[in-house]
């Protein structure tokens, strides 16, 4: 299977990246190596330098065609977003919808979304807190990712791409 993982550079995608590969995937890796390591990156993995929020990605996956997007790059300091949510909003909006356009294009089977550690709750009254709770996000981190949720579950429902959200 064909499958591209967004910030496979970086700790958690990394690793995500090799048990792909493990499994017998075909892997590449779109990261900008802002915060992740060129180290990180599975010597099995087709490496790209790209940001999500580059308009290029269309026509990157148009070229790979993977059947799964596992999208782990974003910006994730709530306190550069609160000092700069444009800058927020181009990586985790912008990148998102970058990535989701192409995969309507290209057909692409599911998308695999990591969104908060739980940001999206804001100030949660109930621990732990589970997935029925109404999200109140504090920081434009946490509305982006949010936002997030909310267009994936939007392009399954107008375009029928199938999701997941961590």
């Amino acid at each position: 299977m064909n499958i591209l993982v967004t910030g496979g550079a970086g700790f958690i995608g990394s690793h995500v990246v090799d048990k792909y590969i493990e499994a017998g995937h075909r892997v590449w890796v779109i990261d900008n190596l802002s915060t992740g390591s060129e180290g990180n990156i599975n010597p099995h993995a087709e490496f790209i330098r790209l940001d999500v929020a580059d308009p290029q990605i269309s026509d990157l996956l148009e070229k790979i065609k993977p059947q799964i997007v596992n999208h782990h790059a974003a910006q994730i300091s709530v306190p550069i977003s609160v000092k700069d949510p444009i800058k927020d909003a181009e990586t985790n909006v912008i990148g998102l919808l970058n990535l989701l356009e192409a995969c309507v294009k290209i057909k692409a089977e599911k998308f695999i979304l990591i969104s908060s550690g739980g940001a999206v709750y804001g100030e949660a009254e109930e621990y732990p807190t589970t997935e029925s709770y109404e999200p109140w996000p504090l920081s434009p981190y946490a509305i982006h990712k949010f936002l997030g949720e909310k267009y994936l579950y939007y392009y399954r429902h107008q375009f029928g791409l199938k999701y997941t959200v961590l």
